[in-house]
């Protein structure tokens, strides 16, 4: 990529063209997904203004890139990618709280994607739109994401949306500096997969790798997604941290999509909406400024639905993990 800057202050502009990641507030709609061995870029052309220190307007075009296992990496042609995204801090400076607004358009002209009868294929066109806000107030902390999703799929009109809420409270003055928290996350489904109109929402390119379970069995796709949690820091080195999820879909006559937008189990109308359930536990030390190595164990416990659509065990994940900032 190449990046260049304005020389006058009067322009506070940045132009950078290339292949580069595109990283967007929570990460819930657009994210590099560095969890992965290959992290998600994109080729974009990217306008960075900086209208002051509390403001910064972000317009891209860009095309995601295609991992080749056997041949250069390529972006995918005719599936465009564009975006605004105004991010500001316009409130109290002792209320640190941050508010950003955003626009994203998903064009893909080459007339392959599926519709909602049987062997329709056609163009996407699909704009997503919403605000995202965090703040903090004494011990508290909150947050709220939404977006609205409308356009065309195929020849079906498109109606879908997803919110998230979050509220944590820190105990500053407990040893280990607890803190307890809890979180909605929320996406649309499709109750009525023939009526014309598409209501699962597409929750883009995001990173979902942290936000609805560690086992990724789950992501922001028709789903309602119940979580609490609590932290700790025993040591300035040592953080631990605790998560429960509950898992219902939105709509059980849509399906079962896991982290990486697949579909992870196909609907069933006469199944229990109840997935399951997951238990996250994590620990993360600092061995050295730029260095952390990091465990995990996770367990996702069956619900329902598994037990009304094949196999239902209960699974396993443990995890360790060496991170360098450099």
């Amino acid at each position: 990529f190449a990046e260049v800057k304005s020389p006058w202050k009067k322009l506070p502009l940045t132009v950078k063209a290339g292949r580069q990641e595109l990283n967007y507030g929570d990460q819930r709609f657009v994210g590099a997904l560095d969890w992965t061995n290959t992290a998600r870029v994109f080729d974009a052309l990217k306008v960075v203004y900086n209208l002051n220190p509390q403001i910064q307007l972000d317009i891209f075009a860009s095309r995601v890139v295609k991992i080749e296992k056997e041949k250069w990496d390529q972006a995918q042609n005719g599936d465009n990618f564009y975006g605004i995204y105004l991010a500001s801090k316009p409130f109290k400076k002792h209320m640190d709280q941050i508010l950003d607004t955003f626009l994203f358009i998903r064009h893909n002209t080459d007339a392959s994607v599926a519709g909602e009868r049987t062997r329709e294929r056609g163009p996407l066109k699909e704009y997503t739109f919403g605000n995202r806000f965090k703040g903090k107030k004494g011990r508290w902390d909150y947050g709220t994401e939404y977006a609205i999703q409308l356009g065309s799929r195929s020849h079906d009109e498109i109606e879908a949306w997803a919110f998230h809420q979050e509220l944590g409270y820190t105990l500053a003055k407990i040893p280990w500096t607890p803190r307890l928290y809890g979180e909605f996350n929320h996406a649309s489904g499709d109750r009525n997969p023939t009526d014309g109109m598409s209501s699962t929402f597409d929750n883009l390119f995001p990173t979902n790798h942290n936000k609805y379970g560690f086992m990724d069995f789950v992501g922001l796709r028709n789903i309602n997604d119940y979580m609490i949690g609590a932290s700790v820091k025993p040591h300035a080195r040592l953080f631990l941290s605790a998560d429960f999820h509950w898992f219902l879909l939105d709509a059980k006559e849509s399906a079962w999509f896991n982290a990486g937008g697949g579909v992870f189990r196909a609907a069933n109308a006469n199944a229990d909406p109840h997935l399951g359930e997951e238990l996250d536990l994590l620990a993360t030390y600092k061995l050295t400024e730029h260095l952390n190595l990091m465990m995990g164990y996770s367990r996702f416990f069956a619900g329902p639905f598994a037990e009304d659509t094949g196999a239902h065990d209960n699974a396993n994940f443990f995890y360790t993990q060496t991170v360098f900032n450099f």
